[in-house]
């Protein structure tokens, strides 16, 4: 008798697990671009955790697709190969809906002259590839110059390529812990290490950068509005960020 129970609690199991796996398969599926170079390190995992809790939030089961740049992720978005496309900063965008922002990541804008906006007004400043922040410097009648990397943009502001150059705070936090001679240099007058010292730029214009997801759906990027409000109510926007940026970029 016992063992004809524990076949039946077996069998019983089974198909459940069975039955389980039946429904995550005929769940409809959201196909879920993620940009793999991207200079903001860590972006890529934490887009791709927020997708599978936006998935699973509309009851849809998440296919990550990734792509090398962020202009693919656009021209995939366009042509219905993907549902939703992560980490999009420029705003109006053509031809797709943007969501509500996720994150509102601070920027840091660095001179070694001036330390107002309205002093490098049509000049060069260096921004990083993908960044997304060309064109809200371009409103500002400043000249956006695109690098590869940090330590190319820092290059390019030492030899007077640049003006200034923009930054998030994480990335810039990330090379101070790699070059802590910058901040030595910031904070000793006729600093030795005979490096300019880095001079922050105060503007509220430039020192805040939002990051949503983007769908050719407009009933979508409601949805998917609707499941960020209550991420970040929850709570589970601040500890993804906090794991992947080491800071709370969840609210304003």
């Amino acid at each position: 008798m016992k063992k004809i129970t524990r076949l039946l609690v077996s069998l019983l199991t089974l198909i459940g697990i069975s039955s389980l796996f039946s429904r995550i398969e005929a769940a409809p599926v959201l196909k879920v671009g993620i940009q793999t170079e991207t200079t903001n390190h860590n972006s890529s995992a934490f887009d791709q955790r927020l997708a599978l809790q936006i998935g699973q939030k509309l009851h849809r089961r998440v296919v990550i697709r990734q792509y090398r740049q962020q202009s693919q992720l656009e021209e995939a978005v366009a042509d219905h190969q993907l549902d939703l496309a992560m980490g999009f900063s420029t705003p109006k965008l053509k031809n797709v809906y943007q969501t509500q922002p996720y994150l509102y990541i601070k920027n840091v804008m660095l001179s070694t002259k001036s330390r107002l906006l309205t002093g490098l007004q049509n000049k060069k400043i260096g921004i990083l590839d993908e960044s997304g922040q060309g064109t809200m410097l371009t409103q500002l009648q400043l000249k956006p110059q695109k690098f590869a990397t940090v330590n190319q943009l820092v290059n390019a502001l030492d030899q007077n390529q640049v003006k200034a150059i923009l930054l998030n705070q994480y990335q810039y936090n990330l090379y101070l812990d790699k070059h802590p001679e910058r901040e030595k240099a910031a904070q000793i007058n006729n600093s030795s290490l005979k490096l300019p010292p880095f001079k922050k730029v105060s503007d509220p214009q430039i020192l805040s950068q939002q990051l949503f997801a983007i769908t050719n759906d407009d009933q979508l990027a409601k949805q998917v509005s609707q499941v960020i409000n209550s991420l970040r109510m929850s709570g589970t926007l601040t500890k993804l960020s906090a794991k992947y940026y080491q800071y709370n970029y969840a609210f304003k």
